[in-house]
């Protein structure tokens, strides 16, 4: 059974403005001035969601704000998704999917690749590269977990930042009220004699 993804792996542009993101001390106004520098732009999806010129858009907790300390921001680079009868029999029927829907996600976006005959292992293989761009950039993740609780295992790697922290994870995404998983890089304040949380606490911190 076919079983899709769209995809927007992050390159080193991204990657490198991420960083320098994650290096900033996040007091009032600091992010603002950090996406007006990177030239993303509020794209109106949601309340200081950010466009950027990489074909990813920025979801925040609350992000870009000119008055207050920001919380955390979320970067979503692939969703997936497992068919199940129902998709088979809409297919059959010359009808639309969620197989369908998922192509369209980030259809105006050159950048997003959908690959309609793909599987778990693809999933996982663009989280592994999204780690591997990060790794070049900052080291060997202090932690890379599993979270064993679901259905199908979700892998996190995480590095810290200074006060922040920068995690590359899988989990649910709820902008589809649930039909896809994803693949995202969190980025947002952690303390740096807070220990890292397990997969299961990850996978919960991650999902927007």
């Amino acid at each position: 059974m076919t079983m899709p993804v769209n995809c927007c792996v992050p390159g080193p542009e991204l990657v490198g403005h991420i960083v320098e993101l994650a290096r900033l001390e996040w007091t009032p106004g600091v992010t603002a001035a950090a996406a007006e520098r990177f030239g993303w732009v509020p794209d109106g999806s949601r309340t200081s969601s950010h466009a950027t010129n990489t074909g990813h858009h920025v979801r925040p907790e609350w992000f870009g704000g000119p008055d207050d300390a920001d919380t955390e921001c979320l970067i979503p680079f692939c969703y997936y998704y497992e068919p199940d009868d129902f998709d088979t029999e809409l297919q059959a029927d010359g009808l639309s999917s969620n197989v369908d829907w998922l192509a369209e996600y980030h259809s105006e976006d050159p950048e997003w690749v959908f690959h309609r005959d793909a599987d778990r292992s693809a999933f996982d293989g663009r989280w592994r590269a999204a780690v591997d761009a990060f790794g070049e950039r900052l080291g060997e993740p202090e932690t890379v977990v599993r979270d064993e609780k679901g259905d199908h295992p979700w892998n996190y790697a995480a590095w810290r930042c200074g006060g922040n922290a920068v995690v590359v994870g899988q989990c649910v995404d709820n902008g589809s009220y649930m039909t896809f998983e994803q693949a995202l890089i969190w980025v947002g304040p952690h303390p740096v004699d807070e220990p890292f949380p397990t997969g299961e606490q990850f996978a919960l911190r991650l999902e927007c």
